[in-house]
């Protein structure tokens, strides 16, 4: 992939969150939208620690989205935030590690995006 192409990504599957939830639409909606709220302040953290370099508060950046996209469904970003996370920490393979935050950046970006739709989506069944 050259840099002028868009990565695509997975979307998010409620799958293992409605089972954590025991199919509980209404506390899964209240999950989503902490998520949606949260989300965006965690990779801007991420993004400012990788800008300055600062490795150990990037690993713990990356620590609390990795699990916060895993219960999402999102495997490769859950991937990459733990590369970042155990990278990070040890302060190895830098030039990979900010690749993969750019990517990872992106994808939660997007899986923010795809979530506010799942929202509607769940609202719109009329819990």
């Amino acid at each position: 992939m050259n840099h002028t192409d868009k990565p695509t990504f997975e979307k998010p599957d409620l799958s293992y969150l409605m089972l954590l939830m025991e199919n509980d639409t209404e506390i899964v909606l209240e999950v989503l939208e902490i998520f949606k709220l949260q989300t965006p302040i965690d990779v801007q953290n991420l993004e400012l620690h990788a800008k300055n370099n600062d490795w150990q508060m990037l690993s713990k950046s990356a620590h609390k989205l990795k699990s916060s996209v895993g219960n999402l469904g999102m495997n490769q970003l859950k991937d990459w935030f733990l590369f970042i996370e155990i990278n990070g920490k040890q302060e190895t393979n830098l030039d990979r590690l900010n690749e993969l935050v750019n990517l990872s950046i992106q994808g939660t970006k997007q899986l923010v995006k795809d979530i506010e739709e799942e929202i509607l989506k769940l609202k719109g069944k009329g819990i």
